[in-house]
């Protein structure tokens, strides 16, 4: 009788005990945990209401109850809930905030284009587009001048990317009309005319100029130069034969850019975004920009085993700019391990969200499995990358591999005098990367796996019962490699 009453009291306890909700912001990039915004603590209903600010917004939903939970979301403005692969794609996108800026601005300039010849138009159309794309906060004048030069050179970029092409001489023209800029092609390195690879006459050839002569070509640049000048100055002027001849050279390249507006639009802004100097002064929707990712994911079939120990992946990515990763592991069997290496300094690096910088030789990402289980036949094993930024890192080659060459050498060995309990010498005929593998019968002895070059160790690596050297490139030559096995 006294058991059941216990029993029953502590089914009691479960039913009384309350139920909780925790919502929590969310970020896959940042190591910092924020604290929930709402909690909602309850023994059987109860309703809150959480304000958010303008912008894009993720958060966690915590939830736990003792015999279950319903939870009912509702919101006047659209919003999406569901597990990471449902929400993360989403997280891809430019925010509708960064859209509907980099829409205004592309709008402006698009009227701009169309009105570019009308007199009455023109000059109130300039003003809005300056006080479209030029924020409030930046009032010095030369705050001003340095954010119009950068929005300039971003229209140069936006038309080079959607035309897919260098410009002709006649378009850069057009453009520095339409930007007001003559010293557009000048201001940014990048998009500097093509030099010229006309050879010098024969006349020319072996001998230097005289002083008349540099005087001369002088006299000719100056000339050329102010005739250019007037040209651009006589374009600015609606209603112009240059004007005019302007206008009809960006109307027929705007049919173009306006076929895909959303994404010409998001590359104006973005260009102006990168290379502003003070970004936390620019727009608004840059406060969405903690909330967007970039991921890529990289899968192999898994390759079922009755050794203790399995290969999973291993391939060599190349980091095209220094960036925060983070990396996620799906695996279809448990003890599954990922070791990323440094190719350049042979350093292993951390597994926690870390800062990747550009290196000759790329990062080598070893994944292996422990004691493996054995999987449904159609079974992946994925690796995902994440990151706030493009471009993501490349693989070395077009497709990832799962089935590599293994040399096995099993037997029975006792330690020496010098705790040495085997050694092999490796002769290289190729240059090779390889993974290296040791383990003992005995999970409890100390060992230490080392690979020599002429006794001289030049990597290893300690274990208990069970040691890995993740990467070691084997260069062909006249000498041996030697593995040597410390207890």
């Amino acid at each position: 009788m006294g058991e059941e009453t216990s029993h029953v009291e502590k089914q009691l306890s479960g039913v009384h005990r309350s139920a909780v909700l925790l919502i929590q912001p969310h970020s896959w990039t940042s190591r910092q945990s924020q604290l929930p915004v709402l909690t909602i603590k309850t023994t059987y209903s109860k309703a809150a209401m959480l304000s958010l600010p303008a912008g894009r917004h993720v958060f966690c939903l915590h939830a736990h109850g003792t015999l279950g939970y319903h939870i009912h979301l509702c919101s006047k403005t659209q919003f999406i809930l569901g597990d990471e692969e449902t929400i993360m794609p989403y997280l891809t996108k430019e925010s509708v905030r960064f859209t509907e800026q980099a829409s205004a601005i592309f709008r402006t300039l698009s009227s701009m284009v169309a009105c570019f010849s009308d007199e009455q138009k023109l000059p109130s159309l300039r003003e809005t587009l300056e006080e479209t794309h030029c924020p409030h906060s930046i009032s010095s004048s030369t705050g001003r001048w340095k954010h119009q030069k950068v929005f300039n050179s971003a229209v140069y970029h936006m038309v080079c990317e959607a035309l897919g092409r260098k410009l002709t001489s006649r378009e850069h023209f057009a453009l520095q009309a339409l930007t007001g800029d003559p010293s557009l092609l000048a201001s940014d390195p990048e998009i500097s005319a093509p030099t010229s690879d006309t050879k010098p006459s024969e006349m020319w050839e072996d001998r230097e100029p005289t002083d008349k002569e540099i005087q001369a070509a002088i006299i000719l640049q100056a000339g050329f130069r102010g005739h250019l000048v007037r040209g651009r100055l006589n374009a600015l002027k609606p209603g112009t034969k240059e004007n005019l001849q302007a206008s009809k050279i960006l109307s027929d390249m705007w049919l173009k850019i306006q076929s895909d507006a959303d994404k010409h639009a998001a590359i104006l802004l973005r260009y102006i975004i990168n290379n502003s100097e003070k970004k936390g002064e620019l727009y608004s929707c840059l406060q969405d920009e903690s909330t967007r990712i970039t991921f890529a994911d990289y899968s192999v079939s898994f390759q079922g085993t009755a050794h203790s120990w399995c290969l999973v992946f291993r391939e060599v990515l190349l980091v095209p700019e220094e960036m925060l990763l983070v990396l996620r592991v799906f695996s279809p069997v448990s003890n599954c391990c990922l070791y990323v290496v440094n190719n350049d300094t042979g350093e292993e690096v951390e597994m926690l969200p870390h800062v990747y910088k550009p290196n000759k030789l790329g990062y080598t990402f070893v994944a292996e499995v422990i004691k493996p289980d054995i999987p449904a036949s159609y079974a992946k094993w994925r690796m995902r990358l994440i990151s706030s930024k493009e471009p993501l890192p490349k693989l070395s080659r077009e497709t990832p591999v799962s089935t590599f060459s293994v040399k096995e050498f099993q037997d029975y060995y006792v330690p020496n005098n010098k705790n040495l309990i085997c050694r092999y010498c490796v002769q290289v005929m190729t240059d090779v990367l390889g993974t290296i593998q040791f383990e003992t019968s005995d999970p409890h002895v100390l060992i230490r796996l080392s690979v020599l070059d002429k006794e001289k160790e030049v990597a290893g690596n300690i274990g208990m019962g069970f040691v890995v050297l993740p990467v070691f490139f084997f260069l062909a030559n006249k000498r041996q490699n030697s593995l040597g096995t410390l207890a």
